[in-house]
């Protein structure tokens, strides 16, 4: 009885699995490179308003120093500060996970501050970046995690 009782059991079960959904794996690294390449790009144009045209409306961008800044003007005004300096952004894909329309994303990045003076501060980091899907169907920065493993910049 316990014999028949046990593969009672195991076959509802293999049923049961066999009917839920299944999670699809796919690959996706040609549409995330092509997000951090456009994201690199905007970085390296060394315009404001192309850099801040890169994050959606309610992006919020947080740095390890507790420093946070959130909206379309405080990143416009952010990117005034910094993208002129900003000069051969790198950025290199870690890991990444894509569910509906939200991707969110870890890696490494590089670039060089050139100051007034053009003396050259390198930098590197990681970060996290999250991505949604807009209506239009374009792929929209939301958020932004930056840790500077070097501040040198002055």
């Amino acid at each position: 009885m316990r014999k028949v009782l046990f593969v009672l059991i195991a076959a509802v079960m293999v049923i049961a699995l066999a009917c839920s959904p299944k999670t699809a794996v796919v690959n996706n690294d040609a549409l995330v490179d092509s997000l951090n390449a456009a994201c690199a790009a905007v970085w390296n144009s060394g315009n404001a308003e192309t850099a801040a045209n890169y994050y959606a409306e309610d992006v919020i961008m947080t740095f390890q120093d507790n420093v946070t800044i959130s909206g379309r003007d405080s990143m416009l005004i952010f990117c005034k500060g910094a993208s002129p300096y900003i000069k051969n952004m790198k950025i290199f894909r870690g890991t990444y996970a894509i569910v509906d329309d939200l991707i969110t994303e870890t890696g490494l990045y590089s670039f060089d501050w050139v100051a007034d003076d053009q003396t050259v501060y390198p930098n590197r980091g990681s970060y996290m970046m999250y991505w949604r899907k807009a209506p239009e169907n374009k792929w929209v920065a939301i958020m932004q995690i930056n840790h500077q493993a070097n501040v040198v910049v002055k």
